[in-house]
């Protein structure tokens, strides 16, 4: 099973034999990489599976559209597995609800309590005053985020608050086109279209685009990220403190309110967040060993 869509979640997919996960983490996926999944199983998010004598409920993760979280019920104990959640609403996503569990197994990514997201409606205000403010000095803002997730939420985020025409790399249409016809409400331009083209030449917009992306770098562009990490990048770049994942404090709560006999961590301050679960809840954690953790500066 494929939680969600993001490149260091997604190896599953190349497993031969039945490779299972919301219809829009395959597609976004498929979007992002060009690659088709075959033997696949489609999840439902709320759907329950039954394999021999355990049950499997598909959660929402929060995280991203088709993000998921997997509940598995056997005749002796429960476990949750989170994959990478986000706690709070945001303008494309429901937050991940916990569930009571027997064993928990979760994300640590911002484990660490140097990391506490001020709130998102804070820093929403925050990246649109940068960007009428950088627009009034003639030039046009450019947002670096993740391909899938983030910028479909900065998109929504311009189409919502402001009357700017947003343009997009074009590697983003394909995931943009999936929120779309998944309920999500956003509008764009591709930089490559006509429109897109005459509106990023002469008119105020704002342009998203991924963390690699160097093509508009010319003295008309000015520079932001939109990412947890912000909060330790100093001054010297222009960032935002906005994730889709959960902060120090989320994760805490999570643990609570899943009120678990035993914890797994894995990733991020996976280490920093064991010790914090032992000294704040009482509670006797274990690391599973994991990959390192991409920052904002690596594409998904």
């Amino acid at each position: 099973m494929v939680s969600h869509a993001h490149a260091d979640h997604t190896g599953g997919f190349g497993y031969k034999g039945v490779k299972q996960s919301t219809r829009e983490t395959r597609d976004i996926h498929h979007a992002l990489r060009n690659h088709r999944i075959s033997n696949f199983d489609p999840l439902k998010i709320k759907e329950k599976l039954i394999i021999d004598d355990s049950e499997i409920l598909v959660l929402d993760a929060g995280h991203m559209l088709g993000s998921a979280q997997f509940l598995i019920n056997t005749p002796n104990s429960s476990i949750l597995y989170t994959g990478d959640i986000n706690c709070t609403d945001t303008l494309t996503t429901k937050a991940a609800e916990p569930e009571h569990c027997d064993l928990l197994v979760m994300e640590a990514t911002y484990g660490s309590p140097h990391y506490r997201f001020p709130p998102r409606e804070t820093v929403y205000a925050e990246i649109v005053e940068w960007a009428l403010q950088t627009i009034k000095t003639g030039r046009v803002p450019c947002l670096h985020v993740y391909a899938a997730g983030k910028a479909q939420e900065m998109i929504r985020l311009f189409n919502v608050y402001t009357r700017l025409p947003v343009i997009v790399n074009p590697r983003l249409d394909g995931v943009n086109e999936i929120h779309r016809n998944s309920g999500v409400d956003i509008e764009w331009f591709s930089a490559t279209s006509n429109d897109g083209r005459t509106i990023l030449d002469k008119d105020p917009c704002v342009y998203i685009t991924t963390p690699s992306d160097r093509t508009h770098l010319g003295r008309r562009f000015s520079r932001a990220y939109a990412t947890g990490w912000a909060l330790s990048l100093g001054s010297s770049v222009t960032a935002f403190p906005l994730s889709s994942h959960a902060d120090f404090g989320q994760l805490v709560s999570f643990v609570k309110a899943c009120d678990p006999e035993q914890v797994y961590v894995f990733t991020g301050f996976a280490e920093e967040f064991r010790r914090a679960i032992k000294t704040r809840l009482g509670r006797e954690a274990k690391l599973v060993p994991s990959y390192a953790q991409r920052t904002l500066v690596e594409d998904y």
